[in-house]
């Protein structure tokens, strides 16, 4: 059975292992006890009482479980997502005596302060196979770096499928032999022996880009400048065809991070 995992967009802090290969998987998920406890009560009210007094309201479904509304410390829930498998951390939850294996699906925030709303936990098996992103890392210096190129980054996340007990903390990806106009691929990242890379074998990871001279970039610049002086047509002209341009809309805005 494979399980879906991805977790939120957060930052956490990862452990830096560089070796000599390729790339390499690190240490095997961490494992953290969490208290949690029932919720006597749901709903609005008793979810805000909740947090008041540092507690986040939580729901645990999944393998062998009946959906359960329960609760946890708010702070022993960040501390166990800053071990260095952050939010693939495996968690022990110890519920009136018993304790179930689980992983966390999906964290709700506070779009303007970012603190935590709810939480989502997965009971898991230990034998059982998910799918999570984990973090690829760049090691090492680039020659073409040394020779002046730009490096470029173009992708941050890898996901792989593994045991729920054997998803690695990151994979280092050794940049060392990229000259200028070289690209490292998820296919040149050596996999591990307990987990499956899922991403296409071509997308690219590392990029060493020419450097751009002076010249160049003061053309870019005056180039996109004409761009943004171009005048709006307005009137009848604007509404003449099916290609008018329609106003764009804004973007969202971005959640802040959880830093305590």
């Amino acid at each position: 059975m494979t399980v879906a995992y991805s977790p939120v967009a957060t930052k956490w802090v990862w452990r830096n292992n560089a070796n000599d290969d390729i790339s390499t998987w690190r240490t095997p998920v961490a494992e953290v006890r969490l208290a949690a406890q029932k919720r006597q009560s749901t709903g609005k009210g008793a979810a805000r009482q909740a947090r008041m007094i540092g507690l986040v309201p939580a729901t645990l479904y999944g393998r062998g479980v009946d959906p359960t509304s329960i609760e946890v410390n708010r702070r022993e829930l960040i501390h166990a997502f800053h071990t260095d498998a952050g939010m693939n951390v495996l968690l022990d939850l110890e519920i009136d005596g018993g304790t179930t294996l689980a992983i966390a699906r999906e964290l709700q925030r506070d779009p303007i302060r970012g603190t935590l709303l709810h939480a989502d936990f997965v009971a898991v098996d230990r034998s059982q196979e998910i799918e999570a992103e984990v973090p690829l890392h760049l090691v090492g210096e680039s020659v073409g770096v040394k020779s002046g190129g730009v490096l470029e980054q173009p992708l941050f996340m890898v996901d792989v499928r593994c045991a729920v007990t054997a998803v690695p903390d990151g994979i280092d990806a050794d940049i060392s032999a990229l000259d200028i106009g070289d690209t490292l691929r998820v296919e040149d990242l050596a996999p591990g022996k307990d987990f499956t890379i899922l991403n296409d074998p071509e997308e690219p990871v590392a990029v060493v880009a020419a450097p751009i001279s002076e010249e160049e970039l003061e053309a870019m610049e005056a180039e996109a400048g004409v761009e943004q002086e171009a005048p709006d047509v307005v009137g009848d002209e604007a509404e003449e065809g099916e290609d008018a341009a329609e106003p764009a809309e804004a973007p969202p805005a971005q959640e802040p991070s959880e830093d305590e």
